[in-house]
């Protein structure tokens, strides 16, 4: 796994919920490719769950 990534999604677990700053730290430290794959996936798994995505 991307370690960029793994620490994005470490990040993440450790709030109580995603905004836009946590988005825009994500942006900032992951490449176009993989931040557009990582908000497809959330926005696909938070769907699915029934939960709103920012």
């Amino acid at each position: 796994m991307n370690q960029n990534l793994w620490n994005v999604i470490q990040t993440l677990l450790e709030k109580n919920s995603v905004g836009m700053s946590e988005l825009a730290l994500a942006k900032e430290n992951l490449s176009p490719e993989v931040f557009s794959a990582f908000v497809e996936y959330m926005q696909n798994g938070l769907q699915a769950n029934g939960d709103q995505w920012v």
